[in-house]
């Protein structure tokens, strides 16, 4: 951005000027011009400069020469400009050899064209693009503020700003709530590092991006909302060269569509409570009208006829039992949630995000479920361990309640039953769905006071209870129970009579097995409560 050299060399009669060295290095900016007759100069550049000189002071020191170009190139000077001195007849190799090496570009100025040829006329342009720049931003800044203060919407702000800058312009947001203006298909989403980078410096950068399977080099405007990443405003580079003034309307679009999107979330926060405060209706009403509930859903896609499916979430460390009441309060996960499943309601409720989606009769939901578990436990991070559980597939809105207690007894009874993952369905319970629903039930206790109470009273170092589980866990299959337990056959054999004799269960007989498994399951409850 800015006059690039290449575009400063067709001003006056700079364009009769050659390039001799550097010819990579032509699109370096200029900003301001210097005479410099002695080398000493270079400790005061500023940078972006076009140095023109007569190299009359170091003609015969090569080394001063060469040391010269590794300074204006450290000093990040624009190019050298070279008048020889009339005693001088061409530009040494010394210099062009090692400017070549910098791609650093060494100019050639003719006998006939004099400093003032160059230097007025670049100055001139210089300070009028300056002024133009002023301008422009004025201008567009004046255009962006209506457009915002008028509620025209992002799509017509995008096609102002594509107006302005003669470059395409797309809006991308992290929320559905605000639509972005491309689809997905064609551009590559920005990588977490990158938006970890515009979070933290909030201002726009300029990199390279993925369009239509191009790489095109673009200008990135982060949107930030309360300090928190939204979306961006990207800028590419398809039609034309970015200008400077580029930077600076971006960055007042990103600041004007950070108030547009601070309006639609406050916007959607509203309607978010709605649609909880409706959920809770449907879900706790002990005495649920179905009429007023369809009538109030309407707008959700509540029906008497569909099939729907509740799911719940809930967090915890990874590294305890604890539970984190607040990791799943992120407007975030709401969004992924919707993205996926587009129709479905979300919540926060018990601490936990309810979902409540309808079913489309086949077991493609089953991959969904996995893909946005998956999501939703890369997005926490693996500090925190995602659990989800998932009831059955039940119709109407005390479909809909049904539903939702399995997904809660899924979810309650997910870490008792030991999964291999965080995520269980109702349908997978097994035996715990019935223990469960008996848990307070006297006579549950006493049968297992009878079957467990004298192992765990004589098993105070839980030998003999972990025994009985490991052979269960296995099978009954004595040789791998044994392997695992780090135990000979014949000790496992003795423990196992031991058992037995305890408990007055015969493991021989399928009753007396079924008595010991079923104690074991209850145990799991009891201890869990």
């Amino acid at each position: 951005m800015g006059l690039t050299l290449r575009n400063v060399m067709k001003l006056g009669k700079f364009n009769e000027c050659e390039v001799i060295a550097g010819h990579k290095g032509l699109s370096r900016v200029v900003e301001r011009v210097t005479i410099m007759e002695v080398p000493e100069i270079v400790q005061w550049l500023k940078n972006k400069e076009l140095i023109l000189t007569s190299l009359f002071a170091i003609k015969d020191d090569y080394g001063a020469q060469s040391k010269l170009i590794q300074e204006l190139y450290a000093a990040d000077a624009s190019a050298l400009a070279i008048k020889p001195f009339q005693f001088m007849d061409k530009i040494p190799d010394a210099i062009i050899d090692h400017a070549n090496e910098l791609d650093f570009p060494i100019i050639f100025i003719p006998d006939h064209v004099k400093y003032l040829d160059i230097l007025y006329p670049v100055m001139h342009q210089i300070f009028n693009d300056k002024v133009v720049l002023q301008e422009d931003v004025e201008h567009a800044s004046t255009i962006l503020r209506e457009i915002s203060l008028n509620n025209q919407g992002v799509d017509v702000f995008a096609e102002n700003l594509e107006y302005l800058i003669k470059n395409d312009i797309t809006i991308e947001s992290e929320f559905p709530y605000i639509r972005s203006t491309i689809s997905e298909t064609k551009v590559t989403p920005l990588s977490n590092d990158e938006i970890y980078e515009l979070s933290v410096l909030q201002r726009p950068l300029q990199i390279n991006r993925e369009y239509d399977d191009k790489t095109v080099a673009c200008i990135v405007s982060p949107i930030i909302v309360d300090g928190d990443y939204y979306g961006n405003i990207t800028s590419w580079s398809i039609n034309n060269e970015h200008l400077s003034s580029d930077l600076v309307i971006l960055e007042e679009a990103s600041t004007l569509l950070s108030l547009e999107f601070l309006k639609l979330k406050v916007k959607h926060d509203v309607a978010q409570q709605y649609e909880n405060d409706f959920m809770r209706e449907l879900l706790f009403s002990q005495n649920i009208r179905e009429r007023s509930i369809l009538e109030w859903g309407e707008k959700y896609n509540i029906t008497k006829d569909t099939s729907y499916i509740c799911m719940l979430f809930s967090a915890g460390f990874t590294d305890s039992q604890n539970k984190d009441y607040e990791k799943l309060k992120d407007d975030k996960i709401n969004a992924i949630v919707k993205k996926m499943l587009p129709d479905a309601l979300a919540g926060y409720i018990r601490n936990g995000i309810c979902v409540i989606t309808p079913a489309s009769g086949d077991n493609n939901l089953n991959h969904v479920f996995q893909e946005l578990y998956d999501r939703i436990q890369q997005f926490i991070g693996s500090d925190y361990t995602l659990f989800l559980g998932v009831g059955r597939q039940e119709t109407g809105p005390q479909g809909i309640q049904k539903s939702f207690q399995q997904a809660d007894q899924a979810l309650y009874l997910l870490e008792t039953i030991n999964h291999s993952s965080g995520m269980i369905y109702y349908d997978d319970l097994g035996v715990y769905r019935l223990i469960n629903l008996l848990r307070d039930s006297k006579e549950l206790r006493d049968f297992y006071n009878e079957k467990m109470a004298g192992l765990l009273n004589n098993d105070k170092k839980n030998e003999l209870f972990h025994t009985i589980r490991t052979y269960f866990h296995h099978n009954e299959i004595l040789k791998t129970t044994a392997e695992s337990l780090y135990i000979h056959v014949n000790t496992l054999k003795y423990r196992l009579k031991k058992i037995e004799e305890i408990t007055g269960c015969d493991l021989k007989t399928t009753e007396g097995k079924m008595n010991l498994f079923l104690s074991l399951k209850i145990h799991d409850i009891m201890t869990r409560e």
